[in-house]
């Protein structure tokens, strides 16, 4: 069998792989704790591997934090400093080919954007119903020519806007049906063009194409597996994977490329090595951690974005002040490898 290596089908090609091997996909690492990411409501990585976490503050705004592989708070860049780029309730967090950063805000109802170095360049939106205005935007995502989709939640669409914010489209209308959304919350854009969407209100993703036209549709409302409950970031990866912030269930769920259920991660954490050094630092905290029962410690809270980066996955866990990160194995097959697919289960798994 021809296998290839992990996570190996560049973005860009002809078409997602026919299948995967699916060898594994385990917990990895966790990083940061409260005030270091506190509330992180998403995370970006750059092209060096420059990590940024956006956070909510306790209590009001918001601000793009630096962190690494090591661990180490590298502090605020942005978004808590001057007033033209203060954060209100910032959503997410996109990095363009220049690690450009982009943030939505839907306090603000605006799209506000930072260099790296955390230099304020502008920002732009207003809150209104008309084209080009928007109403609590949330997801944010580019197409393959780095415009800007925007989720107008409160508006119920998904609009389309140039970097610098110059209104191009919009399609979708607040209702249940195919191509409609109640308080649609995150949005993914695949190497092809199609956009995915997560429909809050209704319990599903919806997948489209660049002009909204409904694709399929996946999720009904509840707990069980492929089940979910107020459904906020969603995710593509180069094989296609679907990746959703199943936000009221706690969890993160997968469906591969046809929406087909594969599996749901519900967080597996270790204290990171920012949080170990401070809880060793505190015989406090230490007492108390030695009380804890700590299965609960490791699992989700809240989760509201999850970003695929590579073969790891990147999981703000804004309950807990902190990002998880898990690492796909996973090996392309051609038709040519696997049995056709089957019109009935097997006995047993392999």
């Amino acid at each position: 069998m021809a296998i290839e290596s992990p996570v190996s089908q560049a973005v860009g090609t002809k078409a997602f792989p026919y299948a995967l091997l699916r060898a594994g996909f385990p917990y990895y690492t966790t990083l940061g704790m409260r005030r270091v990411t506190t509330a992180a409501t998403d995370v970006a990585v750059g092209a060096s591997g420059q990590i940024y976490a956006l956070c909510r503050e306790d209590g009001a705004g918001g601000s793009i934090r630096r962190t690494s592989w090591d661990d180490d708070d590298r502090g605020t860049i942005s978004g808590a400093g001057s007033s033209d780029g203060k954060l209100t309730w910032p959503v997410q967090l996109l990095l363009d080919r220049d690690e450009i950063l982009y943030v939505s805000d839907e306090g603000s109802n605006r799209i506000t954007s930072y260099h790296p170095d955390g230099t304020y360049l502008g920002a732009w939106g207003e809150q209104g119903t008309e084209p080009g205005k928007l109403d609590r935007p949330s997801g944010i995502a580019f197409d393959p020519d780095e415009n800007l989709y925007v989720v107008d939640t409160q508006n119920h669409r998904i609009q389309k806007f140039t970097k610098d914010g110059q209104f191009i489209s919009a399609f979708g209308e607040r209702g249940s049906g195919p191509g409609q959304f109640e308080m649609p919350w995150g949005i993914a854009v695949d190497p092809f063009g199609d956009v995915y969407v997560g429909d809050w209100g209704n319990d599903r993703i919806q997948k489209l194409t660049a002009d909204g036209k409904p694709l399929f549709s996946k999720g009904t409302t509840g707990s069980g597996d492929g089940q979910l409950k107020g459904p906020a970031g969603v995710t593509v990866d180069e094989h296609g994977d679907i990746y959703v912030a199943d936000r009221g269930n706690h969890r993160i769920c997968l469906f591969d490329k046809t929406g087909r259920y594969v599996e749901n991660f519900i967080g597996d954490a270790t204290i990171s090595q920012s949080g170990r050094k401070y809880i060793l630092s505190n015989p406090k905290v230490l007492r108390g951690r030695e009380m804890t029962t700590l299965e609960i410690q490791k699992r989700f809270r809240g989760p509201a974005s999850v970003r695929v980066y590579g073969d790891l996955m990147y999981v703000p866990d804004f309950g807990s002040h902190r990002i998880q990160v898990y690492k796909k194995e996973a090996y392309a097959l051609t038709e040519a490898d696997i049995w056709p697919e089957q019109n009935h289960p097997f006995l047993y798994n392999v």
